[in-house]
């Protein structure tokens, strides 16, 4: 039985777009998902470019079975709406972490103050103030909001294998595979409507299965992580604009559960957004979903890794062949990088490539990050902005001094990563 992986980072410039599919030799079709579709508005061109490049390659009208989105800054979801829209991808689930309000002005905030044309975008909007409104627009079938769960992600052959509790009901097929939602935790059920989306609260420590059918045990695994903010520090964010609206701490965190309220904030305050950023900028932490797309379990004898970068390509002989994202975490502080390796312990080893989180930023970056998966490969997806360090020089002697290749990909063309991944028994 042969399972294979085929993957693209795309080079959007300063941003993350990421596609990839899972498939088995019979199967008519393969599993796709994307994994975030945003650029900042300076390289607004490279990331149109390239949705058209995967539109064009799967074809329009084409099932997207996952997207996920880490979290809610512009260079990571502006790119979504044209990705699934005039009838291109039909997006069939969409995963994203649960995110307060609060968290999201300050994403919003962030984005007025670095990248101000992303922050004019009707869609972002919709989206900082109803995350499930405005994605709803777009006809998924499921939208699964992942909130920390208690336990790590689910693996093969242990009672986590199981659907999840109160969510059996949570699956999908395609001519050939077939996909369950497994793991450990309850699914809470918020919205089942049949002429609107189902909304599900799930636990990330619930993962994506997908196998052929006939065959739960040889199957691939897509797995999220939530790496929550810190409060602490982002109150200081929510302070900071109740003094700049006048108002007390407590009035506005009232007040921010009325979405006509967050709506006209965000409309006409950017400017009080801005400021009370500023004000406590360098001190933030963002809610970011990790995520890991490798075998559920032991890689078999027989397997495949290759890598290409620019004219680079890359055999690998070694049994690493899984994906592993970090998304926009802050990894620096040791409790947090520990809270995720722990969280994926059973599939480190599987792990031929991670991304650096923060588009490589020292003060994301944890050399644990490295030591505990031996990666080989570490993409970084990033460009040059303002006096910005992406990858900082001290992550690219972190990643050399490994032994691992940094892949920066950034608006150039030539940079792109396509891998292509198989495991399998005669």
């Amino acid at each position: 039985m042969k399972i294979e992986n085929t993957r693209f980072q795309m080079p959007v410039g300063q941003g993350f777009f990421h596609a990839g599919w899972v498939g088995f030799p019979e199967a008519e079709e393969r599993f796709f998902y994307v994994y975030d579709c945003g650029a900042m508005n300076k390289f607004a061109f490279e990331r149109d470019r390239e949705i058209k490049k995967l539109n064009a390659l799967v074809g329009d009208g084409a099932r997207l079975d996952l997207l996920v989105i880490s979290h809610m800054h512009a260079d990571h979801v502006n790119g979504i709406e044209a990705l699934v829209t005039d009838g291109k991808l039909k997006v069939d689930t969409i995963m994203m972490p649960m995110i307060e309000m609060k968290e999201r002005l300050l994403s919003f905030a962030t984005t007025a103050y670095e990248d101000p044309a992303s922050a004019e975008s009707n869609f972002f909007k919709d989206f900082i103030v109803d995350p499930v409104a405005a994605v709803s627009r777009f006809g998924p079938r499921n939208i699964l909001l992942v909130g920390r769960g208690d336990g790590g992600a689910p693996g093969s052959g242990s009672p986590d294998d199981s659907p999840l509790d109160g969510g059996p009901y949570l699956s999908g097929e395609g001519r050939g595979y077939t996909w369950k939602l497994v793991g450990q935790g309850s699914a809470d059920v918020r919205s089942l409507d049949a002429d609107r989306p189902q909304i599900v609260a799930i636990p990330d420590t619930s993962a994506i299965k997908v196998f052929e059918f006939g065959n739960w045990q040889d199957a691939w695994l897509i797995a999220p992580y939530v790496d929550e903010e810190i409060t602490a520090k982002n109150d200081l964010f929510l302070t900071n604009l109740a003094n700049e609206l006048h108002i007390t701490v407590a009035e506005l965190e009232g007040r921010l559960s009325d979405s006509s309220f967050s709506l006209d904030l965000i409309t006409n305050h950017a400017d009080k957004l801005q400021s009370a950023f500023k004000s406590c900028h360098g001190n933030l932490n963002r809610t970011s979903l990790c995520l890991y797309s490798g075998p559920a379990a032991s890689v078999a004898v027989e397997h495949g890794c290759q890598v290409q970068h620019g004219p680079w390509v890359s055999n690998l002989g070694h049994q690493r062949i899984a994906w592993l994202a970090t998304g926009d975490a802050k990894l620096s502080k040791d409790a947090k990088c520990d809270a995720l390796l722990a969280h994926f312990k059973d599939h480190l080893d599987k792990v031929s490539t991670l991304t650096l989180p923060h588009h490589g930023a020292a003060g994301d970056f944890n050399q644990k990050l490295l030591t505990s998966t031996k990666p080989s490969f570490c993409p970084v997806a990033a460009d040059e902005v303002n006096d910005w360090q992406h990858p900082a020089a001290s992550v690219t002697r972190s990643v050399a001094s490994e032994g691992a290749m940094l892949l920066v990909v950034n608006a150039n063309e030539t940079t792109s990563v396509r891998e292509y991944v198989w495991t399998g028994t005669p």
